[in-house]
This record gives structure tokens, C-alpha cells and sequence, in this order.
């Protein structure tokens, strides 16, 4: 896994602007086998989509940050069942026409109590 710097991490994943440092913890990491810190970072970009909204960045104890999961590639799906494709596109087929015509836009849920 290729690793960052912490100036890097800190950097918003929308606007790229470095974001503030409100918290750290520490935790037990399971694959490293001691404790970490969690850094807490908000964004402060007033123009930016994800103003005040957080990440965190993970520093290991030898100061080395793994690489995002975002930054990992797409994420895999498994494939569905040509049955399972089909009984969502009937479904979702069903909602819009109820929800197009008058009289109503509530749907019945098979599974509903």
C-alpha cells in the first residue's frame, strides 16, 4: 500500500485546500499491532462543497499514513443473478408508474407487516 504525507492527508478530497486538525485519538490497530492516532480533519474552505464536513487520517506508530480507501480504485460489486436485475427493474418500473399516475403514489410492499 503506498503511503502519504500527514501535509497531504490533511488535504480536503473536494477542493484540496489543507483542512484544520480538531482532534486526535488513539486506538489499538488490529494489522499493525499498536496503537495509532486518528487525526480528525474538518474542511474550512468557505467555497468549497464539504465546508465543515470531517475525514480522518490514520498515522501509524513509525509516522507513516496509509493510503485512503477512496484512493483504493472503484469499489467491486458482486454480480447480480439475471433474476435479481430483472425483479429490480420491474420494481422500479412499478414505482414510477404509481408515482406518475393520479390518484396515488403509495406503492404495496410485499414485505411490509
Amino acid at each position: 500500500m503506498s503511503e502519504t504525507t500527514f501535509e497531504q492527508a490533511k488535504e480536503c478530497p473536494k477542493c484540496g485546500k489543507p483542512g484544520e486538525d480538531v482532534e486526535t485519538k488513539h486506538r489499538w490497530s488490529d494489522t499493525q499491532g499498536a496503537r495509532v492516532e486518528l487525526h480528525i480533519i474538518f474542511c474550512r474552505n468557505p467555497l468549497c462543497i464539504w465546508l465543515d464536513t470531517n475525514w480522518i487520517v490514520q498515522v501509524n506508530p513509525d509516522g507513516s499514513i496509509p493510503q485512503a480507501y477512496s484512493q483504493l480504485g472503484p469499489k467491486q460489486f458482486p454480480k447480480l443473478s439475471q433474476e435479481t436485475e430483472t425483479r429490480i427493474q420491474d420494481n422500479i418500473r412499478k414505482q414510477l408508474e404509481a408515482e406518475t399516475q393520479e390518484g396515488g403514489s403509495e406503492v404495496y410492499n410485499p414485505h411490509g407487516g
